[in-house]
């Protein structure tokens, strides 16, 4: 493994361990938020991640990609949490508000207010599992083959799943564009 941050875990590093949490804390806030609203569930398995990774800190020189481990680690940890509970919030409607910036989506800073409001309506008519596919892909910077473990469904099915939410996201945007 070649990741310095791991390798200072693995050493002890309490300071490294503090930033890493301190780093993903929100991003896992807002991804558990596509499972559940339910955010002491979402709280109690970051917490969980985090206390298994100190735990098991001299077993992580397997890991390759601790972006990939993490988002796998707190899925797993979420999913299995809201099973426990018999709370399964599987959002399909995407309903919930996301904490997924236009910024990320378009690149462009330069985008009006507008674009912005109509790219966020767009952005929620996306299934739950198109959704968490373009959030893996394009705001966390994963692989399609990190996005295919984690949604534990084919690379191929992962190629398919985003280019078909880029394609809804392009022509909802171009429409809502003509129309206004």
């Amino acid at each position: 493994m070649d990741n310095p941050v791991f390798q200072h875990i693995m050493n002890g590093d309490i300071d490294a361990y503090s930033g890493l949490y301190k780093e993903y804390y929100r991003r896992f806030y807002n991804y558990g938020r596509k499972f559940t609203s339910n955010t002491h569930l979402i709280e109690d398995s970051i917490q969980e991640v985090f206390l298994d990774l100190w735990n098991r800190r001299n077993k992580l020189s397997h890991v390759d990609s601790p972006n990939f481990y993490l988002y796998s680690s707190f899925r797993y940890v979420l999913i299995k949490k809201i099973r426990q509970h018999d709370k399964i919030v599987l959002n399909q409607s995407a309903e919930v508000d996301y904490e997924f910036s236009s910024e990320h989506v378009i690149i462009s800073n330069e985008l009006n207010e507008e674009l912005q409001i109509k790219l966020q309506k767009a952005i929620k008519t996306l299934t739950g599992r198109q959704l968490e596919a373009i959030f893996l892909k394009y705001y966390e910077g994963l692989s399609y083959k990190e996005v295919a473990s984690i949604l534990n469904i084919s690379v191929k099915a992962t190629y398919k799943i985003v280019a078909r939410s880029l394609l809804a996201l392009k022509e909802k945007v171009i429409i809502f564009l003509l129309l206004f």
